[in-house]
């Protein structure tokens, strides 16, 4: 989905963005972080250094927070303390370029920091054998949203760019949902398969082509026919909400979940309805992503970009917080799919970008195992979204996302790469 909050520094860590329903204790984490880079640029280490433990007591686990941290303890000479975050940040399967760094070149022979590089090393290597299953087209169309009909296995994908949707038949890829049928960029897409119906969720942004200042800040979710493309329903929230509707997932009686990037909340559109209402809001969110339902329906799953997972009992709207095992990060989870107890997830908001396996327990209250399933792959360049189809779980692997920057623009002449979509199992 959109990408508000994919400001990622040279480490490769969301860092920055804040929604303006954010708590109070993310926005002081948030004033913490640009007073400890406000006091790096003076020269002040201690005052970063002490801000930064203060944004980590608010943050814990945060793998930015941590990196920061660690450079600016090995400037004050606290070897110790730096390579204890260090060791901490490595084992969470990330990496960065810490020998570039002139925080930690007095740590370089070191035992302790060899030993960091050579896990960040382990970090980088290829994990899982993805298998290209399907080819989208020219990457330039900036293929989002995927999902795919379990019937007959035809897979659709929509264009943020190009504002339409493709569908895959028979290995050859073409329009399903052409050009000016009244979507703006397209993103999360899900398959309804009871009625009949292929869900997308749609904003109008500075990427989507022939956006106008009267389509600004425009939002909704949108159905076709499965079989013909033809529009038959759709609902749209006010401009004035500022929303962009990112994601969404269907329940079995054919109630629509949405997420909003931009605003950081849940909309769910009921059986028959065409007014978006609020879900579940929760000062906490900052950018919701990925949500699934689990448990027959009963709680809906939902991933947040800069804070994590959460589970929302649907009938009460009770919200929790996830628990996530030690020494992992569920930071910078874009797409989530499963029904339970396992679920897949794609986290591109770290490095390396990577393909998860999420084992839940305790009610989803707490995972029970992060396993990365895919990373460092040959197709890998900037995942999106994907589907669980039998054991196997297919994604788009190389959107390009990072091919264009906030306004829009592409970054640089290079050709653009067909976008696939590729699987991994399961299990």
């Amino acid at each position: 989905m959109q990408k508000i909050f994919k400001a990622l520094t040279c480490a490769a860590f969301l860092l920055a963005g804040t929604a303006s329903a954010a708590s109070p204790g993310f926005l002081k984490a948030q004033a913490l972080r640009d007073q400890a880079a406000e006091a790096t640029l003076k020269g002040d280490h201690a005052a970063a250094a002490a801000a930064l433990m203060q944004a980590l007591q608010l943050r814990p686990a945060h793998p930015g927070i941590i990196l920061a941290l660690a450079a600016e303890e090995a400037y004050l000479g606290e070897d110790d303390a730096a390579l204890t975050h260090l060791e901490q940040f490595a084992a969470m399967g990330l990496a960065a370029n810490l020998g570039a760094d002139d925080a930690f070149a007095n740590l370089t022979h070191t035992p302790r920091f060899i030993g960091i590089l050579a896990t960040i090393t382990r970090n980088l290597a290829p994990v899982g054998a993805p298998q290209t299953v399907a080819t989208l087209g020219n990457g330039k169309a900036l293929f989002e949203g995927l999902a795919i009909d379990p019937a007959d296995g035809r897979i659709f994908a929509g264009s943020v760019r190009e504002s339409r949707i493709v569908v895959v038949e028979q290995g050859t890829a073409r329009d399903f949902v052409p050009p000016g049928s009244g979507l703006w960029s397209v993103y999360g897409l899900a398959v309804d398969s009871a009625r009949g119906l292929l869900w997308a969720a749609s904003a109008s942004g500075p990427l989507t082509e022939g956006a106008t200042p009267d389509t600004e800040g425009a939002t909704g979710v949108f159905a076709f026919d499965l079989a013909t493309g033809a529009l038959k329903r759709k609902a749209v929230l006010p401009k004035d909400a500022g929303a962009q509707l990112g994601d969404l997932t269907i329940a079995a009686d054919g109630t629509v979940y949405a997420t909003d990037s931009a605003q950081g909340g849940l909309y769910r559109l009921a059986p028959g309805s065409e007014t978006l209402e609020p879900f579940a809001a929760d000062q906490r969110f900052v950018s919701l992503q990925g949500l699934t339902l689990i448990e027959n329906g009963t709680i809906l799953v939902v991933a947040d970009y800069a804070m994590g997972l959460y589970a929302i009992d649907v009938a009460t709207q009770k919200i929790s917080p996830i628990a996530v095992p030690s020494g992992a990060t569920v930071l910078g989870i874009d797409g989530l799919t499963g029904a339970g107890p396992l679920l897949m997830a794609t986290q591109n908001g770290v490095n390396p970008q990577r393909v998860l396996r999420l084992a839940l327990g305790d009610g989803a209250l707490r995972l029970k195992q992060v396993a990365v399933m895919a990373a460092n792959a040959p197709q890998h360049r900037e995942i999106t979204l994907g589907q669980i189809v039998g054991n196997d779980f297919y994604y788009i692997a190389n959107s390009q996302w990072d091919r264009f920057g906030e306004e829009g623009a592409q970054a640089s002449d290079e050709p653009f790469m067909d976008t696939v979509v590729v699987k991994v199992p399961v299990k």
